[in-house]
């Protein structure tokens, strides 16, 4: 069985040149992991062992639908990368960006795959040791996700994939204070892999 890390990243890139930026940007509707899944790895790639990394980036009209998809650095696969784009065409969609007036506007949302054909040896690979990640997050007054970060051991991920797709794009119960006010709540994960005795 094929294995398919999609790994989801949101740049911050400007809606054009010499444009302002939305007030409120676009956010995913749903988990972008199921956007593309192992189930639409080519059988040609398949075939030919093709490995490699998608980026692109996703014009959003007003309504929060995909309107184009660039490839912004290739995997070396043309095959790969143009699944990568049909199948988030065909999925993704949006929360609409809005402007400082409330009004919907278009926006740009930039993302990567990494396509991984899976171990030959069936043996799952463990993260260097001792590994602790954590990532923080807040719950807005609406109940949306803002200001993701991801540390492992104490330094920023080297990719920011965990929020994209575990984080980003989610809404959460609305937090409140004791006095049942909506509030901006800052919440914190943590995942530690490290070895240990047999008797612990």
């Amino acid at each position: 069985m094929v294995r398919l890390f999609c790994i989801f990243a949101p740049f911050v890139i400007p809606v054009a040149a010499g444009a302002s930026e939305p007030a409120q940007r676009a956010t995913p509707v749903g988990n972008p992991g199921t956007w593309v899944t192992s189930d639409d790895y080519p059988m040609e790639a398949m075939r030919q062992e093709i490995e490699g990394s998608t980026s692109f980036r996703l014009d959003i009209n007003r309504d929060g639908i995909p309107t184009n998809c660039t490839t912004t650095s290739s995997s070396g696969s043309a095959l790969l990368d143009d699944t990568a784009c049909a199948k988030v065409m065909e999925r993704a969609r949006f929360n609409p960006a809005k402007d400082a007036g409330g009004r919907l506007v278009g926006d740009v949302y930039s993302t990567r795959v990494n396509w991984r054909l899976p171990d030959t040896d069936g043996v799952v690979s463990l993260p260097p040791l001792p590994m602790h990640v954590v990532t923080t997050f807040y719950i807005e007054t609406d109940g949306s996700v803002s200001d993701c970060e991801t540390l492992m051991n104490g330094k920023p991920a080297p990719v920011e994939g965990h929020c994209a797709q575990q984080i980003l794009g989610r809404r959460y119960p609305i937090q409140k204070d004791a006095a049942g006010n909506p509030i901006r709540q800052k919440m914190r994960t943590s995942l530690r892999y490290e070895k240990i005795d047999a008797d612990d």
